[in-house]
């Protein structure tokens, strides 16, 4: 009987599954879009009705796009709502489909031309209660108001409407010329069909008629959202050489006003006019300052990988050709996927986890973004509808899906620049940011979401946010959604996700972070695996995941490795070097500009001999580099690049004297003392000491550690094994 009863239940509770599936089904609203001409990407209209495609994956909707001339008679019918975009002034629309927009039932937008030929032809005062005389091109209509909201209108013309039957029409908005007082209809309604003076799509701006109507698509589709104004803030435009104090200034800041933020980043620096590469596996102490923002609730963005196609990083493009104002001669999903894999590699190997992707000046071809899209579900950015710089779209609230598969969260009110000789400049575009965010409180679940660069003063930035948070909007952080991104061997989550990993013959190795990117747990696989495995878990809010195949994992010390450390130890502990020891005489290079990971690791210098009760002087920069009383020299890193080429001659002398010195990283000094750095890179977790192998000696997080080549007698004796992990 109990048997019974669970085969009973089970099949019930597939019925339900079944049930909720159809019924998400169900609620999927079909949309069809048809624009003026062909189906043709290079159909200038196509641009319009992508735009219109790409709004509504804000909504639940299922949209196919073609031109009029591929509309089929009676195809109204398959869908639930169907857009009709005009764009040239005369605008023969087809009686197939006019004939079906009179018979239907269903729910037709128009917008732009077109309507004035229907006019002609029809009837539309009796069908419809209104018809469209001409378009206007001089009257400059700058205004469109519905209600008490007001918008700005950037395409100055308007069709005009004649309203005959005021029963049959309601006038929703209104389109005004501020210059002349005149006001006439801008969007009406009649029983289930709409009409729009002009495309929403021309000439808009962040306090546009096209906030107008992206809010009334709500009311259009039937899909009411929940009021809520939500805020983004994002660090824009970092890269290797950007200074790391300056970052932690604003982390300082965000922190402790419990903003969460982005920050944008290219991984790789480049300048080819004068040849220099730079990475941040280059700039250590940048990657601390990144991790620093982290903690400070900073979630990254990786901002391209380069930022440059063939300029200098940061005022390039990345994946379109500035000089051709086109998509990259040759380019391929190939090429491409490359360049966004080595970008994420950069980024793991010294512990950093992008969970967004943000076009380098938003610009890129359509097969960059479907690539991009295999790569990333979840971006911020505005985006190119159709392969031309004048079909630029921004976003009033997220795009749940967009033509690719992603989700877009919007940046819709721009950034504040620099002007060096005049800060007013800034000041002005601080409150025109917030003067649009007021206008976006109209959308009933807008945002408000710019960027900011590191550079600025931290003052403009704290106007900002007074001001966006004064309007009622709420910063949030986008790890609290649910975000991938995917490689073949590289996975990084937040939210609650499975995804799977196809492994050969390789291991495994997990890791979960919280908010501030600390370590909760870290795991790997025991043994090698083969086939498709299943990761990710069921995140907090705020957590993030990543995981990694690897092809090896931490080798274990032998038992002849242990026994032969062991033996030789003793053998020194017994029988002492007959070698004379001198008193140590310390002296550390000071930099006192340092801050974060640069300041702690010259800290640590100093603060290992003082456990052992030995003073260590100390030159600051700046000062005369005398090292004539002492026998040790230490050279942090952080250092290095304030000695002269005359400092560099003094401490090589002092070494060539007999002197001892130490210092770290890889760094110029290193250099010129004849180490040589070889181009392999280790993410290290350990560290194993042979002559006390049973140490466990490893860090919380992996650094990044060049490999290297010296003289045997210079490194005799001196290099320890690393492990990987």
């Amino acid at each position: 009987m109990i048997k019974h009863i669970k085969i009973v239940f089970i099949i019930l509770l597939f019925l339900l599954k079944s049930s909720y599936a159809f019924a998400e089904i169900e609620n999927t609203k079909k949309v069809l879009i048809l624009v003026e001409g062909t189906s043709l990407i290079n159909n200038i209209a196509m641009g319009d009705g992508r735009q219109l495609a790409t709004l509504l994956g804000h909504f639940d909707t299922k949209t196919d796009i073609k031109g009029i001339v591929d509309y089929s008679e009676s195809e109204i019918n398959n869908y639930d709502f169907t857009f009709y975009i005009g764009f040239h002034k005369d605008n023969n629309v087809p009686s197939k489909f006019l004939n079906d927009v009179i018979k239907s039932s269903k729910a037709i937008i128009w917008l732009n031309t077109g309507f004035k030929e229907f006019s002609k032809n029809y009837d539309l005062h009796k069908i419809f209660g209104f018809d469209v005389s001409h378009l206007d091109t001089a009257t400059q209509y700058d205004l469109v108001k519905s209600g008490k909201k007001v918008f700005t209108k950037g395409e100055p013309n308007a069709n005009i409407i004649n309203v005959s039957d005021n029963r049959m029409v309601s006038v929703l908005a209104h389109a005004i010329s501020s210059k002349y007082g005149i006001e006439i209809p801008y969007i009406v309604k009649s029983n289930n069909f709409y009409y729009i003076a002009d495309s929403p799509f021309a000439s808009a701006s962040e306090s546009d008629r096209y906030l107008l109507f992206a809010d009334m698509l709500h009311d259009i589709l039937n899909e009411q959202h929940e009021a809520s104004h939500s805020a983004i803030l994002r660090i824009e435009d970092i890269g290797p050489l950007d200074n790391p104090n300056q970052l932690r200034d604003i982390a300082d800041f965000l922190g402790d006003r419990g903003i969460p933020f982005l920050f944008s980043i290219y991984p790789f620096y480049v300048n080819p006019a004068e040849g220099i590469r730079v990475s941040l596996s280059d700039k250590p102490e940048l990657v601390d300052a990144l991790k620093y923002m982290v903690r400070n609730g900073g979630t990254l963005v990786m901002h391209g990988v380069t930022h440059q196609y063939k300029g200098m990083s940061a005022a390039d493009f990345e994946f379109w050709d500035e000089s051709t104002n086109a998509p990259i001669k040759d380019e391929s999903a190939e090429a491409f996927s490359k360049k966004i894999e080595m970008g994420i590699n950069e980024f793991m190997k010294n512990g950093l986890y992008p969970l967004i992707w943000e076009t380098p000046h938003y610009t890129a071809s359509l097969l960059f973004y479907k690539t991009v899209s295999n790569y990333f579900s979840t971006g911020i950015e505005q985006r190119l509808s159709i392969e031309n710089f004048d079909y630029s779209q921004f976003f009033p609230y997220i795009i749940k899906k967009d033509l690719f598969g992603q989700t877009i969260y919007p940046e819709n009110l721009g950034y504040v620049p620099l002007d060096e000789t005049n800060k007013q400049v800034s000041r002005d575009a601080v409150q025109n940011i917030i003067k649009g965010a007021k206008t976006n409180l109209y959308v009933r679940d807008g945002f408000a979401s710019c960027f900011f660069h590191p550079f600025l003063d931290l003052d403009l930035l704290e106007e900002l946010v007074d001001g966006i948070q004064g309007l009622g909007y709420t910063y949030i952080d986008l790890k609290d959604g649910t975000n991938w991104v995917k490689t073949k061997d590289k996975l990084i989550i937040s939210g609650n996700q499975s995804h799977t990993l196809n492994l050969e013959d390789q291991y495994l190795v997990e890791a979960y972070f919280n908010s501030s990117g600390e370590i909760i747990k870290r795991k790997q696989s025991e043994k090698r695996l083969n086939g498709t495995v299943i990761v990710g878990d069921n995140l907090k809010p705020g957590q993030f995941y990543k995981a990694e195949v690897l092809e090896f994992r931490e080798r274990q010390v032998s038992f002849y490795e242990n026994t032969y450390y062991k033996l030789e130890n003793f053998y020194n502990k017994i029988i002492p070097s007959s070698d004379n020891i001198d008193e140590a005489r310390p002296v550390v290079l000071w930099n006192h500009y340092a801050k974060g990971a640069a300041y702690n690791d010259q800290a640590s210098f100093v603060s290992v001999f003082q456990s052992v009760n030995i003073n260590v002087d100390t030159i600051y920069v700046g000062q005369k580099i005398d090292l004539k009383n002492y026998n040790l020299l230490l050279v942090p890193f952080s250092f290095v690049d304030s000695l002269k080429p005359s400092d560099f001659d003094i401490v090589v002398k002092f070494v060539e004297d007999g002197g001892n010195i130490i210092t770290d990283s890889k760094n110029y000094l290193v250099e010129e003392l004849g180490i040589k750095f070889s181009e392999n890179r280790l993410s290290v977790r350990k560290v194993r000491d042979r002559y006390f192998p049973e140490e466990q000696m490893s860090w919380r997080y992996t650094e990044f550690v060049n490999k290297f080549e010296c003289d045997d007698n210079l490194c005799k004796n001196f290099i320890n094994e690393l492990s990987s992990f």
